[in-house]
């Protein structure tokens, strides 16, 4: 799988994967797009940090699906490049992860109301999703044949993770609301 004709012809069974999933994770951040121009005004400098917090996360992980679509899908893709590409972007994933870590302890902090479900899908399964596209570029570095189902994989399960972290978003919304429509 080392030659761009050997890597698009066992890539051609994916196709459809990465076109669906690409396509469903550019949908998914156009609606936060929308969803935060009208949740904007609901930012101040007492939640900003918590606005932060459950906005970027599941926005960058849309952005990591539809990136991995993107390059998946390039004709001229050879598997050594493309596995490459997966650990250069999975490994800058998991140091911002550290950020991320770092806005929820903060949010947890000012307003104690982050969950342990908070902490599960905001840090520790990103985490794993990661290191599974770690794994998978290895391997299609390496040129094993399962690389490309583990990096499926983990491409479902961020888009995932991005999925339910935006409705965590979309909940802390109205909570936002419901807390500004109590306000005197």
């Amino acid at each position: 799988m080392t030659d761009p004709q050997s890597f698009s012809t066992v890539a051609a069974s994916w196709h459809d994967f990465y076109l669906l999933s690409g396509g469903a994770a550019a949908t998914l951040a156009g609606l936060m797009f929308v969803a935060v121009t009208f949740g904007a005004g609901l930012v101040n400098d007492e939640n900003a940090a918590t606005m932060r917090a459950f906005v970027d996360p599941p926005l960058f992980h849309f952005m990591h699906v539809i990136t991995t679509a993107c390059i998946f899908l390039m004709p001229s893709m050879t598997a050594t490049v493309f596995g490459a590409l997966l650990l250069a972007g999975a490994a800058a994933r998991l140091v911002g992860l550290a950020w991320v870590y770092r806005h929820y302890r903060r949010a947890h902090e000012e307003r104690g109301d982050m969950e342990l479900s908070d902490w599960l899908i905001g840090i520790l399964l990103p985490g794993v999703a990661f290191a599974l596209f770690i794994t998978g570029g290895v391997g299609l570095v390496m040129g094993l044949g399962p690389s490309l189902t583990i990096v499926a994989g983990a491409t479902l399960g961020i888009l995932v993770i991005g999925m339910r972290s935006a409705w965590e978003l979309m909940l802390w919304l109205v909570g936002e609301v419901a807390r500004r429509d109590k306000s005197p």
